[in-house]
């Protein structure tokens, strides 16, 4: 079972910047949910290249909401492709 997302620990690529939801909390740090932000980061080129054009998480788990948002787990994908990483002691079946 992967483990849950959280906001500038974990990446999909680049690092994960929340802001979908400020109130679930997993050691202090945010969780992710689907449609958070995620920065920008290599391959640079060419232009309009979802790695640089505002890459958000594209999937989630509907097991586990907040504030009815599905929570990204690791192995979930931003826009870009790229799937991010979790904690893995905050596990989501």
């Amino acid at each position: 079972m992967p483990g849950i997302a959280c906001v500038g620990v974990d990446t999909a690529g680049g690092s994960q910047m929340g802001g979908g939801q400020s109130k679930f909390k997993v050691r202090g740090i945010i969780a992710v949910v689907l449609g958070d932000p995620v920065t920008p980061h290599p391959p640079l080129v060419p232009p309009g290249n979802p790695h640089i054009a505002g890459p958000t998480m594209a999937t989630a788990t509907s097991k586990f909401r907040i504030g009815g948002i599905p929570v990204c787990r690791a192995g979930h994908l931003a826009s870009c492709g790229h799937a991010t990483s979790g904690r893995g002691f905050f596990r989501i079946p």
